[in-house]
């Protein structure tokens, strides 16, 4: 797992994976949530929407309870995998190439597809779409193998 570490205003911060404290009910594994996905959620359930459409407002919530939000909402989607693929590209300690896995989200209205990595120990949360091109034959892991 890749943690870039930047410089902003003289403070030394760590950008990664956070984890949410909650375990992905299908595979076991803890579920960590990416920066991008929070500030998807904090793009589309700010004021505007929530007046528009009767979502929630999560713009000023700390990561801590968002990755939460997102995580909960993540692990609720576990009964509706869609596919699984090899990612292109691979760990460089051990070169074997991680999964990635498409599951179909109920729990909001603002998307429709999770996208998580599943590394050694631990589901990523990597992106949400509201897209997703059904292959033609698709593929699902037991999550047994990612123990």
């Amino acid at each position: 797992m890749i943690i870039n570490t930047y410089k902003q205003n003289n403070i030394v911060k760590k950008a990664g994976p956070e984890d949410s404290g909650i375990t992905d009910p299908r595979t076991g594994l803890p579920i960590y949530v990416t920066t991008t996905v929070r500030k998807k959620y904090r793009k589309y359930f700010t004021q505007e929407w929530a007046d528009r459409l009767g979502r929630d407002v999560y713009t000023g919530l700390r990561n801590s309870e968002l990755n939460q939000i997102i995580a909960q909402d993540f692990a609720a989607s576990a009964n509706d995998v869609k596919h699984h693929f090899l990612s292109k590209t691979s760990d460089l300690a051990s070169g074997r190439k991680d999964w990635i896995e498409v599951r179909r989200a109920y729990s909001r209205r603002a998307f429709h597809f999770f996208l998580s990595a599943i590394y050694s120990g631990k589901i990523v949360i990597i992106g949400t779409t509201t897209k997703y091109y059904k292959p033609t034959k698709p593929r699902i892991i037991d999550p047994k193998a990612f123990r």
